[in-house]
């Protein structure tokens, strides 16, 4: 009789501890989810929440160098190729122009081929049906963006471009 007693307990300690796997598997799997949610929030509100941190000017004398302190002149890349895929038929001209974060327009003129054939070179390498598509350009926008800030940084070791605008996008 001692045995039965003793297998009764321990299947009873089986069950505790499959019960007690259960709550935690629940309180990790909750977490998780909130840490998702909480990703894709702060993910899809960060460009907003980092600008307006930044616009703020704490004190006139000191300035922030990831925004232009003041409104600099725009510079412009113009550029015409011909997208992926389309056998030479169809042809992309673009004009972008860049709000700068930094007084450029003086070594603008240094810079401007190697930008212009980034510029082209990005556009080349989509299809007409991507660049056909309006939605898209927000995306073409912080990847050109991210790739001339790439560059920029490598080249003259400072971000160049604050915000980037398509001027003409004209696709025939």
């Amino acid at each position: 009789m001692a045995e039965i007693d003793d297998i009764e307990v321990e299947e009873e300690d089986v069950e505790d501890s499959k019960s007690r796997l259960i709550e935690i598997g629940i309180y990790v799997i909750t977490a998780l989810v909130f840490l998702g949610i909480a990703y894709l929030l702060v993910n899809s509100f960060y460009p907003d929440i980092y600008k307006a941190w930044n616009t703020e000017k704490l004190d006139k004398n000191v300035t922030n160098s990831d925004q232009p302190e003041a409104e600099y002149e725009l510079l412009e890349l113009k550029t015409v190729v011909n997208p992926r895929g389309s056998g030479a038929n169809r042809f992309l001209s673009v004009k972008v122009a860049i709000n700068p974060l930094i007084d450029f327009s003086a070594e603008f003129g240094k810079y401007e081929p190697k930008l212009t054939s980034l510029t082209g070179e990005y556009f080349a390498g989509k299809t007409v049906e991507e660049l056909a598509e309006v939605k898209n350009r927000i995306i073409f926008k912080e990847e050109l963006k991210s790739k001339l800030n790439k560059y920029m940084s490598t080249t003259v070791g400072n971000n160049l471009v604050y915000d980037l605008y398509f001027v003409q996008f004209i696709m025939q």
